[in-house]
């Protein structure tokens, strides 16, 4: 939530009240944070003592190995993504700039997460930062296009 204070416009007390109520698409971007780091970082716990992560849970419920596990999990993330879509699709009486920093989030932390279970060099994750900085610029631009025609008043 703290990204939203920087912006008087956007961080009101209405947004605040509606951002602590846990919505849809609030859900999904903690959803793809908690699983997508759950998954990537499998390997890493099992070395360690700790509580069962969300894979060995998945394991042991439903008697599954690590792949099929991590699958299925990634199937709840896509899961999450829709609703995402769903929420920003849908008319609220919130700004489209407040959506688009939760979506920018959820992309941000499933890139840097996703493309660290590939150890990238440091040349390719410099690639990985810059194209997420285009394509932000370019989705931002295509947003605030498509948000104009639907709201005279933005």
């Amino acid at each position: 939530m703290c990204f939203f204070c920087w912006n008087g416009e956007i961080a009101t007390e209405e947004v605040f009240k509606w951002i602590t109520s846990f919505p849809k698409i609030v859900q999904a971007s903690a959803i793809i944070a908690r699983i997508m780091n759950d998954i990537t970082s499998n390997e890493l716990e099992q070395t360690r003592e700790h509580v069962a992560s969300t894979v060995q849970c998945y394991m042991k419920e439903y008697g599954t190995n690590v792949h099929v596990a991590c699958k299925k999990l990634q199937v709840l993330v896509d899961d999450a993504w829709k609703d995402i879509n769903e929420e920003c699709l849908n008319q609220t009486a919130f700004p489209i700039a407040l959506l688009q920093r939760i979506v920018n989030f959820s992309r941000m932390i499933e890139n840097f997460i996703s493309t660290s279970m590939d150890t990238p060099t440091p040349l390719q994750r410099r690639r990985n930062i810059s194209l997420c900085y285009l394509y932000i610029l370019f989705h931002f631009d295509c947003m605030t296009m498509l948000a104009s025609s639907m709201n005279p008043l933005f």
